[in-house]
């Protein structure tokens, strides 16, 4: 870690100056006596109960002291870290870290299954800026988005900064990408909760030929008859309660159109499942696993998430600078009620069309009526005449009137025919003139709120970059805890969070000895004798390591035992 954080800032301190020669970096130097001790002032901010660098004006402890004589005050580190925002630095070092984690936790190649999910901070301020739903406040406010992505056991592999408008689906696959390159190896699946179950995300992952898993809301139908099961039941593992099974959508089409592999889970002996996972899921996993993989997010991430905003000041902001941006937000919006205007246009202008249609079939069918009225009249006038030349002539007339009284019930129901269909044009045309206004007005008011949404004020969007660099602080805090409680706590303090180990071992107080091969730290008794003896057994565990300090010396580390005075009497 400490070579990664070197290197880092050594590649940005060179880009820097070969990009800005006139300016001169005055506190980010390449000596690691002056810049550790800056990065430490940094790191262990949440470990001596501050969150800012300004909390050090007042700060009267002795933790760092102890490391390195002094402990520099707010206008030096505040100012460290404003040059260490301007070599933007703080989203190389996040991928450099977290290859640096992968190679600590996981070593080798093989592929790597990784937990995502977002944590949202809020950020309060009165300005105009891009805002979005904070869960922990249940408001819609300003913020910052957090990435933060875990591997297996949950241990940390990064965390990086997005604005608050961000969408899940809209980084994943892209990011994924990323990682695998910064890590030199492939991620087998990723794992997230239900914002990521959208079919365009699956439908990105199928064409990218990755792999995830999440669950799909409660909503809508989730029946056993909504899917076709496919394959027998079976126990689901770690959970002999519960049974899954793979399965389809059973209306064809929406199965055809559907890329995700569906998991239906329910308790033995029910008939409806009660969860319903998908995603583009990797062949080799039977559907009793799914469940059991996607059920590690909570401990393995949601848990490290909360330890972190407990433990490592998560929740907290840095830095307040920012830019003048087009308001994303009302473009959306504007977008949206442009979306509605067009489709009420569209509306509108198909019962114009039906309209006119409906007009061209009047026309048509007036003017084939008079062309038919006027031929059966012709026909009846000729027909009357024959009848009169028969009656001037003697002959018989009874097959001639036959015929007229043919041909006038013919333009009877000529006439009846085409009352009752000009009737049900005009009818439709009724409908269609009414429908025409209730759209008129819909696109009126639809286009009122429409402009009535304002997309030219600009708003504020903060620069995140010194977020990112303490959210490396932040990660790399809770590794470091991580690794310290994996490798060195006694088994009774093994699932010991941040929080609660900072007040239990990391600010125990205690003397530092200083010898020229040997630095000896003697912590102070605890007053519990099952919490002496676990503090005991983590030093044997930390002294056997053999771990030395930057200079190299090594580092001894004891509990000093409470002496017991016995009171005699005289």
């Amino acid at each position: 870690m400490v070579e990664v954080v070197e290197a880092c800032l050594a590649a940005a301190r060179q880009e820097y100056a070969a990009a800005h020669p006139e300016t001169t970096l005055r506190i980010v130097t390449g000596e690691p006596e002056t810049l550790w001790p800056k990065l430490d002032h940094l790191l262990y901010l949440p470990v001596l109960h501050l969150t800012r660098p300004s909390e050090l004006y007042y700060y009267q402890g002795a933790g760092l002291k102890v490391l390195y004589g002094f402990t520099y005050k707010y206008l030096t580190v505040e100012r460290f870290l404003g040059e260490v925002t301007r070599l933007q630095v703080g989203y190389p070092l996040a991928a450099a870290l977290a290859r640096c984690y992968s190679q600590a936790w996981y070593p080798g190649d093989d592929p790597l299954f990784i937990f995502t999910d977002w944590h949202v901070k809020a950020h309060w301020t009165k300005h105009r800026a891009h805002s979005g739903h904070i869960a922990m406040l249940e408001r819609v406010m300003p913020g910052t988005k957090q990435l933060l992505v875990n591997g297996p056991d949950g241990h940390l592999l990064g965390g990086w900064n997005y604005v608050v408008d961000t969408h899940l689906s809209r980084v994943l696959v892209d990011l994924e990408a990323e990682l695998a390159t910064r890590l030199g190896r492939p991620i087998a699946y990723n794992i997230f909760d239900s914002e990521g179950s959208g079919l365009p995300l699956a439908e990105r992952y199928a064409e990218a030929g990755r792999y995830y898993i999440t669950v799909l809301p409660r909503q809508g139908d989730q029946s056993l008859a909504a899917f076709a099961v496919l394959g027998e039941w079976e126990a689901v593992a770690n959970d002999p309660d519960h049974e899954a099974v793979y399965a389809r959508w059973q209306e064809p089409q929406k199965a055809q159109s559907d890329p995700r592999r569906l998991v239906l889970m329910r308790r033995r002996g029910d008939t409806d499942p009660t969860r319903v996972y998908s995603g583009c899921i990797p062949a080799h996993l039977s559907a009793g696993a799914v469940p059991a993989c996607f059920r590690q997010r909570w401990p393995y991430q949601e848990r490290v998430i909360r330890q972190m905003v407990n433990g490592a000041n998560l929740n907290a902001n840095y830095g307040y600078t920012y830019r003048e941006v087009p308001n994303r937000t009302a473009r959306r919006r504007w977008e949206e009620a442009q979306e509605r205007v067009e489709a009420t246009e569209r509306r509108l202008a198909l019962e114009e069309e039906a309209l006119a249609n409906l007009r061209r079939q009047l026309d048509t069918l007036r003017q084939t009526y008079g062309r038919e009225r006027e031929t059966a009249e012709k026909a009846i006038e000729r027909q009357r005449a024959e009848v009169c030349r028969r009656q001037e002539s003697g002959r018989p007339i009874r097959r001639c009137q036959q015929g007229l009284h043919r041909r006038r019930r013919q333009l009877a129901e000529l006439n009846t025919r085409f009352q009752r269909r000009h009737r049900r044009l005009l009818q439709r045309c009724a409908r269609h003139r009414v429908r025409r206004c209730e759209l008129e007005r819909e696109l009126a008011e639809r286009r009122a709120a429409r402009d009535a949404i304002d997309t030219a004020t600009l708003c504020r969007e903060r620069d995140l970059e010194k977020d990112q660099i303490m959210l490396n602080m932040q990660v790399l805090l809770t590794s470091m805890h991580d690794w310290a409680r994996n490798h060195y706590f006694a088994p009774e303090w093994r699932n010991l969070e941040l929080d609660t180990a900072t007040e239990m071992i990391y600010r125990k107080s205690g003397q530092v000895k200083w010898g020229r091969e040997v630095i000896e730290v003697v912590l102070d008794p605890y007053r519990y004798a099952d919490q002496q003896r676990a503090m005991e057994e983590t030093c044997r565990r930390f002294n056997e390591a053999g771990v030395r300090w930057r200079d190299g010396r090594l580092l001894r580390i004891r509990v000093a035992r409470e002496e017991k005075f016995q009171l005699c009497g005289c």
